[in-house]
């Protein structure tokens, strides 16, 4: 079976910026083009993660 990850989608956005900045060793391997880290990409991943998240909310 597959494990799914923030299966309860009610996170605060405390939550979701902690992990967020545990994420952004990963984020910045991806955000890179030409081996540079790509500031407008590292932002559309961040803000995209983040709206995922934050989607799933009850409060909405």
């Amino acid at each position: 079976m597959k494990e799914q990850y923030f299966n309860n989608y009610n996170l605060t956005d405390e939550e979701i910026l902690s992990i967020i900045e545990q994420s952004l060793p990963i984020i910045n391997r991806n955000s890179k083009i030409n081996g540079v880290i790509d500031e407008d990409l590292k932002q559309d991943i961040i803000v995209n993660i983040y709206e995922q998240l934050k989607s799933k909310r009850k409060d909405k």
